[in-house]
């Protein structure tokens, strides 16, 4: 009976000590990736430092448009990575989406642009992204 007991509180505490160590949050702290896409254009994206920032946007090919490197902060944000994301829908003018990756390396903050141009009008970029990225 006392075996039992025993077995039961050490079984208890085991499992009080596994929920207590679970930390359940809101903030963009308690994730490892932030995600973001245009509805967060013009806004403030706020990440720790050490987290992953991922910028989804849908491709702009159907417009005869690509995409232009970004331009960041590169003491603030690192680009781990760029990805093309095939259409789903095959809805004609579908060119699916791209995705940007990227690092928050220590506080600071960055202005986060994503330009688009055509190939036979460089001189006239549109801008398809635009926020401000602000490590804690």
């Amino acid at each position: 009976m006392k075996s039992k007991l025993t077995f039961v509180l050490i079984t208890f505490s085991a499992f009080a000590i596994c929920i207590s160590s679970c930390k359940k949050g809101n903030d963009n702290t308690s994730r490892q990736m932030v995600q973001a896409d245009d509805s967060e254009n013009g806004k403030t994206i706020n990440v720790a430092a050490g987290q992953s920032l991922k910028l989804t946007l849908g491709n702009p090919g159907d417009g005869g448009y690509a995409f232009d490197s970004p331009q960041y902060n590169s003491a603030v944000l690192s680009l781990n990575n760029h990805t093309h994301i095939a259409p789903t829908s095959g809805a004609v003018g579908d060119f699916g989406k791209d995705a940007w990756e990227f690092k928050a390396l220590k506080s600071g903050s960055s202005t986060l642009s994503v330009t688009a141009t055509r190939s036979f009008d460089k001189a006239n970029p549109v801008v398809m992204f635009s926020g401000n990225v602000a490590v804690n």
